[in-house]
């Protein structure tokens, strides 16, 4: 069963859902070639009009307005303040983020590796404070966490650059690892950003969800928001 996990209810009476798939909702891959399991797997979990992207590791952000959608936009965040829409993001051992402001503006932005030493998520804050008002918080959806993230010697050195030595870790069986998360708190961090829910979850440890880095699988989980009355 899909995991809610937050609602933020905002002062005019609407309120924020944020949502992530398990492994026994399916399959929410845009790649697979059955769309109409994956339309069936979508409309479990909400029935309101579905936007999604063609996700490439990189900088790229899509606003939709009122009247617009995304159908594979080619892009690794969203950013919407409308009613009814649902935004979401795949992801299997990369970190969903959710951001929101207190006036209804909301973000669902795909960071890996390449998206966060890139500054996706700084791009989108700034992106979002230009049109919307009010404090922004965050969520924090399940990804691979340091305990499985082996990561090269040398390709470490750019984490230690932005980050901080504490960018490094150690796998469970010794290896160098990066943690992930703690770069992604450190950039809300920066940017005095709240968070008000952080998924605990290491994605290659816990069977409810899918891992790349487990077993190169194609497969992914989605993480969804919408807002509603």
């Amino acid at each position: 069963m899909p995991r809610t996990l937050f609602r933020k209810n905002l002062l005019d009476g609407s309120s924020i859902d944020c949502l992530v798939s398990e492994r026994e909702d399916g399959d929410f891959s845009t790649g697979q070639l059955d769309k109409a399991l994956l339309e069936k797997n979508r409309l479990r979990l909400s029935n309101n009009e579905w936007n999604w992207l063609s996700q490439e590791h990189g900088t790229g952000i899509i606003l939709l307005e009122d009247g617009e959608r995304s159908l594979g936009s080619k892009g690794d965040a969203i950013i919407t303040s409308s009613l009814g829409k649902v935004i979401s993001v795949t992801v299997a051992d990369c970190m969903p983020v959710l951001l929101m402001s207190e006036s209804g503006t909301f973000a669902l932005i795909h960071l890996g590796w390449r998206g966060i030493i890139n500054g996706l998520l700084n791009l989108t804050i700034e992106s979002m404070k230009k049109i919307s008002h009010g404090e922004i918080t965050s969520v924090l959806g399940p990804c691979i966490k340091s305990c499985c993230y082996e990561f090269g010697k040398m390709a470490i050195g750019r984490f230690w650059e932005k980050f901080g030595e504490e960018a490094e870790a150690s796998t469970s069986d010794g290896r160098s690892s990066i943690n992930l998360k703690y770069c992604v708190k450190k950039g809300l961090e920066k940017e005095s950003i709240k968070i008000e829910h952080d998924e605990a979850v290491c994605t290659k440890c816990d069977p409810r969800h899918w891992s790349f880095r487990e077993d190169s699988t194609k497969k992914r989980q989605v993480m969804i928001a919408f807002k509603q009355t």
